[in-house]
């Protein structure tokens, strides 16, 4: 869930409440400070702000500015883009914020570029240094994601109070190391448990000053989603394979052509992505509803046809405007997936307050998405 920037930067947002000092709960509002946060009577749901139209702007400048300036802009070009949708992004009367730096994300952004490069040019001499290169990677995966992690909840605000994520080295190696193991050794069996204890991971170790996040899901339903969408992709990759016999008979022993492929190719492709989506929708209400914050609990209400469907148009929507609905595409999601979540307070709030946290690491926080991970929460 990407979120965005207070209004002391070039971002739509409204103000977020300045943050309390060490000690101060939640109480006690000042002069035009948002509203107390009393116990809601009724699950409260997260509203968000955001449209279309003003998101496109700060896209498209985000887009062109990377380009020219190759890459360097991207750094500022994040930062904004998490300010725009967390201050968009409303909880009981007060907007999320996001603080990071873009210079301490560019400086991320240029030690990972050398050490890509070092390691191009290197490898390129040097076959053995790339497999040296790809271990010290493995191995480092870890340390990676609790600093990625870390960094991203340090600079996420609301109502004046910082996440945390506590940043365990040992623990990150259990899971992302060792536990990742047994999926090749089970042949993939152990992958929705393994999911899980990512989520548990993940999730379980945040904190929003005093109170901690808990998470209780069960691992069953992780199997049964995987389950679902496994038969799915099954199916397909037996049609497929028919498929791919008749082509060879009607060319006469021969493969089949590119033309002939392409649909083929493009059916599979598509078949991935509708499967991805469905694991998505099958878990979210699950993951969601065994979320807690100390007493306090979360409820999911996706429905999952709906956001299929959701998906599929936006898909189609980016691909026929070679990408320039994507900015549609982004808010029309993260305000569905907004819909579908409420917070449910167990009690007033006014008891947790202000905690000091590791401020993380840009370069871990670059690095996570330069090997192809998302790790917010």
């Amino acid at each position: 869930m990407e979120q965005i920037d207070p209004p002391h930067h070039d971002n739509p947002v409204e103000p977020t409440q300045s943050e309390p000092t060490a000690g101060d709960g939640l109480s006690g509002p000042k002069p035009g400070a948002p509203p107390p946060l009393a116990p809601s009577p009724s699950p409260a749901p997260f509203i968000f702000h955001g449209n279309a139209t003003e998101y496109f702007r700060i896209w498209i400048v985000n887009t062109l500015l990377s380009v020219l300036t190759l890459g360097i802009f991207s750094a500022w070009a994040k930062v904004r883009k998490r300010r725009y949708l967390r201050g968009n992004t409303e909880l009981l009367g007060h907007r999320f914020d996001y603080t990071a730096d873009s210079r301490r994300i560019l400086v991320g952004n240029l030690i990972v570029v050398v050490l890509f490069l070092g390691y191009a040019l290197f490898g390129a001499v040097y076959p053995a240094i790339r497999f040296l290169a790809i271990g010290v990677i493995v191995l480092a995966l870890p340390w990676i994601i609790v600093r990625s992690l870390a960094f991203n909840a340090h600079h996420t605000v609301w109502c004046g109070l910082r996440f945390r994520f506590h940043p365990s080295l040992s623990a990150a190696v259990m899971v992302f190391l060792l536990k990742s193991v047994l999926i090749v050794v089970s042949l993939g069996f152990y992958y929705p448990a393994w999911v899980r204890d990512k989520n548990d991971f993940i999730i379980s170790r945040h904190r929003l000053g005093t109170a901690y996040f808990h998470f209780t899901a069960r691992t069953s339903r992780f199997y049964f989603s995987y389950f679902v969408t496994g038969i799915l992709v099954f199916a397909f990759l037996v049609a497929l394979a028919v498929t791919m016999g008749l082509l060879v008979g009607h060319n006469g022993g021969h493969a089949p052509s590119p033309t002939q492929l392409l649909p083929v190719l493009a059916a599979y492709a598509a078949v991935l992505y509708a499967a991805k989506q469905l694991t998505f929708a099958l878990l979210f209400n699950h993951i969601w509803n065994g979320t807690q914050l100390d007493e306090h609990r979360f409820r999911g209400r996706m429905k999952t046809g709906r956001w299929l469907g959701l998906q599929v148009t936006n898909l189609a929507a980016i691909i026929g405007t070679c990408g320039l609905l994507y900015p549609w595409a982004l808010i029309r999601t993260t305000r569905y997936v907004q819909d579908c979540l409420e917070f449910i307070p167990a009690g007033p709030l006014d008891s947790i307050s202000r905690l000091g946290s590791t401020a993380g690491s840009a370069v871990g926080d670059t690095a996570a998405e330069f090997v192809g991970f998302d790790f917010g929460l």
